[in-house]
């Protein structure tokens, strides 16, 4: 039997129950426009009762793009009904249950506008309380939108919020709860900067409105290029071509190699050559050398820098330019420092570093810090900094001396060096210090 409502609300289909909130979509005939009733019945008790009307009234209070509206409030006989914005009824929970999910062109700004949605409730003294999937609704054609205010308050935190937002975002991300493998390793262009803004809202690190830049900074997902007719053959002709000569080169060196006490250049158990292996080493920044009982083997030498200059293209376009020779003088007492930035980074800008070309192809690469913390990824780019272009080779954090990196082969081109997040330092602003960096062919 359909609950008493006030008659200037027609019902006209019911939609289910959210806990103990039963709800329909109705028609407002004074209006002529389709709302959402949210009615809780008489069974509830007199504190349940008062807790949903102080809920429903303050966000009645919080206007938004990104937040269900809610008109008004009745209280009946037999109950009490809120009345919000008819957003169509599918909820990112519906859509995950029909194996669907948010598109991740669609996510981050839906993303970024459902944080902003929550600060205005928080700024407003409102405390959801009740996050998940289940209480974001969203269609295609439709921006997503906060609703279910009213629900039976699982916190009273505004921090208990962000976290469970984020944990909804990261589930309409990946369809899987939060806390599996990060989004990006699930979908294809996505950025790592998603990954770390999400989860540290989870562990309660951000506020709503700092969640908000963090999804306004990540850039968009890079759809993948259509593969031209044809191009799987050429691949797969091209890759047995490689084999072949991957194993002919291993058969010459060791010809080469047979009776020699020296080391086999292709060990038959080496790791993957274009793998890159992150070794940490102690401050020291001068190895010494190996001996062998035909003498001294001299350290492969330091490759000449061609140029080095920041890369900023979501700043300023410089990065205290003036000092980024230090980096390369051979000098760990000289410095490069990044701009100390008052915020996390991620909240700020994508990323910030700098760009070395090189005279001579290098073998390993090695970094020495003044501070740890940062992350970094070690890319490469056959044509321009952008870092559209960029080959991610390795992904760092730098400790507070030297990181040894061995690298794959890469012929000419340009190595860049992108800081994705800096440590917070006894200042209390971010910045790493960077006080040499060594190529060795």
């Amino acid at each position: 039997m359909p609950p008493p409502i006030p008659d200037r609300y027609r019902l006209e289909v019911r939609i289910g129950r959210d806990e103990d909130l039963e709800q329909w979509l109705a028609t407002d005939t004074t209006l002529d426009r389709p709302v959402l009733l949210r009615i809780l019945g008489p069974e509830a008790s007199e504190e349940r009762r008062s807790r949903f009307l102080a809920a429903v009234r303050a966000a009645a209070r919080v206007n938004h793009s990104h937040l269900a509206a809610v008109y008004t409030a009745h209280e009946t006989e037999h109950g009490m009904v809120a009345v919000a914005e008819w957003v169509g009824g599918m909820t990112i929970a519906d859509r995950l249950a029909s194996g669907q999910g948010v598109e991740p062109d669609d996510f981050l700004p839906n993303a970024a506008g459902l944080a902003e949605a929550l600060n205005a409730l928080h700024e407003a003294g409102v405390v959801h309380g009740g996050i998940d999937t289940s209480a974001i609704y969203y269609s295609v054609s439709h921006a997503a939108k906060l609703g279910a205010i009213g629900r039976r308050q699982r916190h009273s935190t505004v921090n208990g919020d962000v976290c469970d937002l984020g944990a909804a975002l990261e589930e309409a991300l990946t369809g899987a709860p939060a806390g599996g493998p990060p989004p990006s390793q699930v979908i294809d262009g996505l950025s790592p900067l998603v990954d770390r803004a999400l989860r540290r809202a989870q562990r309660g690190e951000l506020t709503a409105r700092q969640l908000s830049e963090a999804m306004h900074a990540a850039p968009t997902t890079q759809a993948p290029r259509p593969e031209q007719p044809g191009s799987s053959r050429r691949l797969l002709i091209t890759a047995l071509v490689l084999v072949v000569l991957a194993i002919s080169l291993v058969a010459i060196g060791r010809l080469l190699l047979a009776g020699d006490d020296s080391p086999v250049l292709f060990p038959a158990t080496s790791e993957p050559t274009d793998q890159p292996r992150v070794v940490p080493t102690t401050t020291t920044t001068t190895a010494p050398a190996v001996s062998d009982p035909g003498g001294p083997v001299e350290l492969p030498s330091v490759i000449p820098v061609g140029s080095i200059r920041s890369v900023d293209p979501f700043g300023g376009g410089e990065e205290n330019d003036e000092r980024l020779e230090d980096i390369v003088d051979g000098d760990t007492d000289s410095f490069w420092r990044t701009e100390r930035y008052r915020d996390p980074l991620q909240l700020l800008k994508p990323g910030v570093g700098f760009a070395v070309e090189l005279e001579r192809d290098p073998v390993t690469v090695q970094v020495t810090s003044n501070n740890a913390g940062a992350l970094v990824d070690v890319a490469w780019t056959s044509t321009e900094v952008d870092p559209n272009t960029w080959e991610t080779l390795a992904r760092v954090e730098l400790p507070s001396g030297t990181l040894d990196l061995q690298l794959p082969l890469r012929s000419g081109g340009t190595w860049v060096f992108w800081i994705t997040e800096l440590p917070l330092n006894g200042d209390q602003n971010y910045w790493v210090e960077i006080s040499e960096v060594r190529f060795r062919s």
